[in-house]
């Protein structure tokens, strides 16, 4: 059950600071948007094969090194914050989710070569995260019928395609791979959470080592908590209890022709209901025994919707 007053105040907030920059970046997109394929393009193309959908929460420093075993045996989406600190641990993932508006996204993909990698993008993300990759764009529009700028911004491009955003960027990740047909879907590095004695985020992102007082300190009384996977009580923010009730809510909602298994692989956090608990290399050891050449299956459907 999703706590709707907590919705409404994260929603309230989010039109509020957002509505005129979503459409200012659009405005400025659209250009771009008809040179590349749509999210439509991966839509169905890759039915029952192990996807995962990798966070920046703090868990990651425990399976990151699990992920190397992943490649070529599932299809790896990672969050726009965690591209660099893939990179260095020799993961290079199949697409890069971003989502938020903002100009300083473009931050996170500094020093790394984004030539020959495909970043998934809203048509409203600003264009200085669009300029400031190099690599294969994919458009989708951020659905979300009950805000009237976003709702504009889909009416004007429906050929796009659209994913739901559930409060994070690895939700949209989610959607992805829920929409591409792959299965078993995970998700890793999602802890919506802060370790009371630790980073707020994994090691190696922008966020450094700061705890989240030190991230936080202006918005300590606004933070609530919550049980962790471990049975501890742990300290969140709103906005994340809401994308934690979310992701537990699509998971028995969402439905497809083939069926959705979904596996939390975080070994950390509170997404605890309507997916299973497992440990990466658990999930990697019965799921992923075969390999595929998923980049040059990717590259042939791109070819073949490029617009």
């Amino acid at each position: 059950m999703v706590d709707h007053q907590r919705l409404y105040e994260v929603k309230s907030a989010t039109r509020a600071n957002f509505g005129a920059l979503w459409l200012a970046n659009f405005e400025a997109n659209k250009g771009k948007i008809g040179r590349h394929a749509p999210v439509t393009s991966l839509f169905e193309k890759f039915e029952n094969i192990p996807a995962i959908a990798v966070g920046a929460g703090p868990s990651l420093d425990k399976n990151i090194r699990r992920l190397e075993a992943l490649n070529g045996k599932a299809i790896i989406i990672s969050v726009d914050t965690n591209l660099n600190k893939l990179e260095r641990a020799g993961i290079s993932p199949h697409f890069v989710m971003s989502l938020d508006p903002q100009p300083d996204i473009a931050r996170f993909f500094y020093g790394v070569d984004t030539s020959k990698k495909i970043l998934v993008a809203p048509t409203i993300a600003h264009p200085n995260t669009i300029d400031a990759w190099k690599g294969e764009i994919i458009f989708y529009n951020k659905f979300a019928p009950d805000i009237p700028q976003l709702t504009q911004v889909a009416k004007q491009n429906p050929e796009t395609g659209y994913l739901i955003p559930g409060g994070s960027v690895l939700t949209v990740g989610l959607d992805l791979a829920f929409r591409m047909g792959a299965n078993p879907i995970g998700f890793a590095g999602q802890d919506l959470s802060y370790p009371p004695d630790g980073p707020a985020y994994s090691s190696d992102t922008l966020y450094g080592d700061q705890n989240y007082e030190e991230l936080f300190s202006q918005q300590l009384k606004e933070m609530i908590e919550d049980t962790d996977i471990f049975g501890r009580t742990v300290p969140t923010k709103k906005s994340m209890f809401i994308t934690k009730q979310w992701m537990e809510w699509a998971f028995t909602t969402w439905k497809r022709k083939n069926r959705a298994d979904y596996y939390n692989l975080t070994e950390g956090g509170i997404v605890i209901k309507n997916c299973e608990i497992m440990t990466m290399a658990e999930w990697a050891t019965r799921f992923c025994c075969e390999t595929r050449n998923i980049g040059w299956a990717i590259k042939k459907v791109l070819r073949k919707k490029r617009r």
